[in-house]
């Protein structure tokens, strides 16, 4: 049974006494990605200001290389962090600065992740606003279960979380859903509450992950042998 109540009290368990990385992490991870978000809109303003002949095409095509390398970088750093949180729900010790190293040594799987995760969406997008969400929901597991499997690929881990969130996707809206109180609360102290409530959701969606998957192998949906490496090392 899904328990969201349950994935996170053990989300402030295991956040107990502990904060302190997760929330700096969180603060480096915001800037970074700020930067990214600003050289994406400095990108942008320039197509609409030079706009002529073959330059328009230059400039165009930079800003969609911005926007690709934005995404990539976004899906690196989010599954460093996703690797910290599986720390921190597997140990009793602190995380550290090497965990978070760690992560990104696995920074081709976390680009893929990322550019697949949002290519996908988008396509299911196009059809309309409640498919490209739906898939969204069924992609949400690609990042914990490429964390918790660096050499398992990108297009399998996504076929594992279309597994995984199958009769599940409206309880993990929900979730997430659960949160919103407190993402107000961040939005009215300037966005500082989010170097908080970032590590509390994604821990929490952690535990919500290891539940599915325990679910998925106990109903045969999954088995422990398609969690192996795959063959094909090329996505």
């Amino acid at each position: 049974m899904f328990d969201r109540i349950t994935y996170k009290e053990t989300a402030r368990m295991q956040l107990r006494g502990r904060w302190a990385f997760p929330v700096v992490m969180t603060l480096i991870v915001l800037v970074l990605l700020s930067l990214i978000k600003t050289l994406n809109h400095l990108g942008g303003a320039r197509t609409e200001t030079v706009a002529a002949g073959s330059w328009y095409i230059v400039y165009r095509g930079s800003a969609l290389a911005i926007s690709l390398i934005g995404v990539a970088i976004a899906g690196i750093l989010g599954l460093a962090q996703t690797h910290v949180y599986l720390r921190l729900a597997r140990t009793d010790g602190k995380a550290t600065f090497d965990d978070f190293l760690h992560g990104l040594s696995f920074w081709l799987s976390g680009a893929l992740g990322g550019l697949w995760f949002v290519l996908w969406t988008f396509l299911w997008g196009l059809l309309f606003v409640i498919p490209g969400i739906v898939k969204a929901i069924a992609y949400s597991q690609m990042p914990f279960v490429l964390a918790e499997y660096p050499d398992i690929g990108v297009r399998k881990a996504m076929h594992i979380s279309k597994l995984l969130t199958r009769g599940h996707k409206g309880d993990l809206f929900v979730m997430r859903l659960s949160f919103l109180g407190w993402a107000i609360l961040c939005a009215l102290s300037c966005g500082i509450g989010t170097l908080w409530l970032a590590p509390y959701m994604n821990t929490s969606f952690l535990n919500a992950y290891f539940a599915l998957k325990n679910m998925a192998i106990a109903t045969n949906v999954l088995s422990p042998a398609d969690f192996a490496p795959r063959e094909d090392k090329t996505v």
